[in-house]
């Protein structure tokens, strides 16, 4: 049976759509000014396509984070993302247009409340 839009893709899985995904974090207060944070981001295989040809891996990604209050009014923050350099594909706009995930790298801001 063919779909209206000309399509023969019935009983084929949804484009970009996992099984599962599962995301947790936990913040750690170390000291009154400090704490961290740990989480982990899991995806499993998708099909980027309706045509179900190309299948991205499935993936897991670890980020932490450090938080420290240096007064009332300001609070600096460091993000390392995908802490395992792992490589991964978060999303894609076609079977041959894959978006990589980015490496490990990390994020420095400050937050000044007034």
């Amino acid at each position: 049976m063919e779909r209206a839009d000309g399509s023969d893709n019935d009983g084929n899985d949804t484009r970009q759509t996992p099984d599962n995904m599962l995301s947790i974090w936990n913040n750690f207060q170390l000291t009154e000014r400090v704490s961290l944070g740990l989480g982990a981001t899991h995806q499993d295989t998708f099909f980027v396509r309706e045509d179900n040809a190309v299948k991205v891996p499935a993936y897991t990604g670890v980020d932490a984070a450090v938080f420290w209050d240096v007064s009332e009014s300001l609070r600096l923050q460091l993000n390392v993302e995908n802490l395992l350099d792992e490589e991964y594909f978060p999303d894609a706009h076609s079977n041959n247009n894959i978006s990589t995930g980015r490496p490990l790298n990390a994020r420095l801001s400050a937050t000044y409340q007034f």
